[in-house]
């Protein structure tokens, strides 16, 4: 029995009937109207999906992320100093609503108040990875996680990936409502969440959809969200139904989320480490920072599906990855047709060997080209790529990458425009004025 056909079930999850109305109740229970975000990716992608569901509704928001604390928008200097303003300001009514991102090391290190979030939301801690549970930040990832959970108020609500099982078993434990989000509604544990009563938000023949066993909503069409590659980048898509379930949760409309997020494009600069995608010279070009083999797998489905296209893949030697992880990296690039391009090789020869080594279990390798830096692996790569083919770069530097990408993406424009010049008649309907006429 699928979620369309199944009789209706009373849901645990009491949605506010507007915003304001959880603004006043977040006061009114002497608490603020605040909403943290964590995980091991994409928590940063979420604040910034957030803010502009909020900005977008006219809404005074204040955000705290790994780049720091911006109030209405603006950069302020410093950390602690800015976050309790904005926390007078909330408390004052000057403020409507603040998004804190939440760092497993700081969680770990500081603690987090007992019951002082209305929402939080987790967009992921291992990905179903057994190797995964084993490395030092998903260790610290599950060292948070309980902190993180007993920080949501009694009468708050969680957000959880259905598709960690690593996350499993914490709606559980939490007295109040969660919500699940997840790629299919079939999955096992959403199955069981809306057969309890739970509330969900899942992808359903492209389209993204809220609700329960009773009822369910139409959030967005998949196809306009050019950030999630249309659907393909399941990642994102996580993202963004996390994020709509959270404003969900607290009040927002869903006509007002989706017209947010359909106009919705990361910003470089506001996210610089996160997952970009754009065209250069007629090929797809994705930025992003280096990870280990689970969060490289479904960035590899999503830009690259059944390896079937040529891909010229950038990557360093001294990427921030674990040493244990690199020969599975490696063999999981080498699984394109195209090039790899390696640099910064001589700051770390023996984790270039093990990638190597990874690129060679394949039958048939790429091409592998060796450059000294990041910047001239990019201009390598650059000369190599070709209309259809994918351009990963798995960047140390990215404001860096996306700046050279930028340019040669604005320099393939100038020469298309000169040559659709070039190519205009000169000679045409004997009425019409000579382009060269005073």
């Amino acid at each position: 029995m699928t979620i369309y056909s199944a009789p209706a079930i009373h849901s645990r999850l009491r949605r506010a009937p507007s915003f304001r109305h959880w603004q006043r109740e977040s006061h009114d229970s002497g608490g603020l109207p605040l909403i943290a975000v964590a995980g091991s990716r994409g928590k940063s992608s979420v604040v910034r999906m957030l803010d502009a569901i909020f900005s977008s509704a006219n809404l005074r928001t204040a955000t705290w992320t790994d780049l720091g604390v911006e109030i209405f928008g603006r950069r302020q200097r410093g950390e602690l100093a800015p976050w309790s303003r904005a926390l007078s300001r909330l408390a004052s009514g000057t403020l409507d609503v603040a998004i804190q991102e939440l760092d497993w090391s700081t969680v770990n290190a500081v603690g987090l108040p007992h019951g002082v979030y209305p929402i939080v939301a987790v967009t992921n801690l291992c990905l179903n990875s057994d190797s995964c549970l084993n490395h030092a930040d998903s260790r610290l990832g599950l060292a948070a996680f309980p902190r993180i959970t007993h920080a949501v108020r009694s009468d708050g609500i969680l957000v959880l990936n259905g598709e960690d099982f690593s996350l499993a078993g914490a709606e559980a434990d939490h007295p109040s409502p969660t919500i699940l989000v997840a790629i299919n509604s079939e999955n096992p544990l959403i199955r069981s969440h809306l057969e309890h009563g739970g509330s969900a938000a899942w992808l359903h023949e492209d389209a993204l959809y809220f609700g329960d066993h009773g009822a369910q909503v139409q959030i967005i069409d998949t196809e306009g969200l050019s950030y999630a590659m249309g659907g393909a980048a399941s990642f994102q898509i996580i993202n963004v139904l996390t994020a709509a379930s959270v404003a969900v949760a607290c009040g927002m409309d869903i006509h007002s989320v989706s017209n947010a997020l359909a106009k919705y494009s990361p910003s470089i600069s506001l996210l610089p480490r996160s997952f970009h995608v754009s065209r250069v010279f007629g090929a797809t070009a994705v930025v992003d920072r280096a990870g280990p083999s689970w969060f490289l797998r479904p960035m590899l489905r999503a830009v690259n599906p059944g390896m079937k296209r040529t891909q010229v893949t950038v990557l360093s030697a001294a990427m921030d990855i674990p040493d244990i992880e690199l020969q599975e990296v490696g063999r999981l690039l080498g699984r394109t047709h195209g090039a790899i391009i390696l640099h910064s090789e001589s700051l770390e020869p023996e984790r270039s060997a093990l990638l190597r080594r990874g690129i060679r279990q394949n039958d048939v390798p790429p091409l592998v080209v060796h450059t000294p830096t990041e910047r001239q692996a990019v201009g390598r790569a650059l000369r190599l790529i070709r209309p259809h083919h994918v351009l990963m770069v798995l960047a140390d530097d990215p404001a860096a990458v996306h700046r050279t990408l930028s340019r040669a993406g604005q320099q393939a424009w100038v020469s298309d425009k000169l040559w659709d010049m070039l190519q205009m008649p000169t000679t045409g309907n004997p009425t019409s004025p000579s382009p060269c006429a005073p």
